[in-house]
């Protein structure tokens, strides 16, 4: 360890200012060298720079005593280290275009594997029920072949053009209205007091294509048949709660509705087609022309107009009272499906305990039952 100095054996501190003192013999050199490297015109420099440029002077001149400025330029091969030095510029390594591993069908020009003619030749999918089994020629489920009756057998290239669209469609009518015409008459039954009410209630309602009077064994159970029983409206605002009160209207609406995903496109169509044709006889007297015009936003008019054609034949002609269903021969119409049916069982029948598919039937079913628990 170090040994204290003694009290004899220390100085004086000078407090006087660095830049006052006088140089020591032993720094005399240095100070004069310093005292060069300081500018001529120094009074615009504080005291503090004067100070900072002398030992820098100061310090070189130590490091060109000990050669350390003749070995960095050696080293350095005479590069002036008062310039910045620059980074040399990055070598650019040319790649070639990777191509993708994932690219769709559209950006590589391949031909869609469907269009628009073939997912309109696959028809109603709505009528499949259970496993698909060969159709007969003649069906009228079968969507290559229509309603037997005058109008015979039609071109199964429907779709091809508008004109033969609307020939199918006239086809459709005839026979429809063949259909009607040929209905044989039900058992003779007594008649009733009510029988004449119930009767011109149903043609109020739907028109003078209902059946004849000595057609219908019950007039009543007929007309209540066809009127609709709905729950409470709901917050849901779904198209069918609009046409709830009439059986006809409902059915007519969930076909026309049907692969359609626009509310707004769904709700003009099927409000101006029934201002056009309020009843189902309305709806059988019209022409093609005049309802391609209305549904046309919706699209697919041939299986549409079709349906819309079946479901009042269904409505008008048949003496039972209305059935709807999925069972072929015996409550099934063409184009309702499972949508429609399940459709006709919540607003028509106001049945909440059939468990829907869609999900917003489910959503509907769900919310009426809590509205009734509260």
């Amino acid at each position: 360890c170090r040994t204290p100095r003694r009290a004899s054996q220390l100085r004086p501190r000078d407090e006087r200012p660095r830049a006052s003192r006088p140089p020591s013999a032993a720094k005399t050199g240095t100070m004069a060298v310093s005292a060069a490297a300081v500018p001529a015109d120094d009074d615009h420099l504080t005291e503090y720079e004067k100070q900072r440029l002398a030992h820098v002077a100061r310090n070189r001149e130590y490091m060109a005593r000990l050669g350390v400025l003749q070995l960095a330029s050696e080293v350095g091969g005479g590069v002036d280290e008062t310039k910045p030095k620059r980074k040399p510029p990055a070598v650019r390594v040319k790649r070639e275009p990777v191509e993708g591993t994932r690219r769709s069908a559209r950006v590589k020009n391949v031909a869609p594997e469907h269009d628009g003619a073939s997912i309109d030749a696959l028809g109603d999918d709505e009528d499949a029920v259970g496993s698909r089994s060969k159709r007969r020629r003649g069906d009228p489920d079968d969507p290559d072949t229509f309603a037997s009756g005058p109008a015979g057998g039609i071109s199964k290239r429907v779709w091809d053009s508008e004109d033969a669209a609307l020939a199918a469609s006239r086809a459709w009518l005839e026979d429809a209205r063949h259909i009607m015409l040929s209905r044989v008459a039900a058992a003779d039954v007594d008649a009733t007091k009510n029988k004449a009410e119930w009767r011109d209630e149903a043609v109020r309602r739907w028109g003078d294509g209902v059946p004849a009077a000595d057609k219908v064994a019950d007039w009543e159970a007929w007309t209540r048949s066809r009127i609709g029983s709905p729950p409470p409206p709901s917050d849901l605002q779904l198209l069918q709660e609009y046409y709830a009160h009439d059986a006809w209207q409902l059915l007519v609406a969930c076909v026309l509705m049907s692969r359609v995903s626009s509310w707004a496109t769904k709700h003009d169509a099927i409000s101006a087609f029934f201002a056009r044709y309020p009843t189902p006889t309305a709806a059988l007297a019209a022409t093609p022309d005049d309802a391609l015009a209305i549904l046309r936003p919706l699209g697919l008019f041939p299986n549409r107009f079709r349906s819309v054609v079946e479901v009042s034949t269904a409505v008008l002609s048949d003496v039972r009272p209305l059935d709807v269903g999925m069972e072929a021969g015996k409550n099934k119409i063409y184009g309702v499906g499972e949508f429609g049916v399940d459709s006709f069982e919540v607003f028509v029948r106001g049945n909440l305990e059939s468990k829907p598919a869609d999900k917003t039937l489910q959503a509907f079913v769900a919310w009426q039952k809590r509205q009734k628990a509260e």
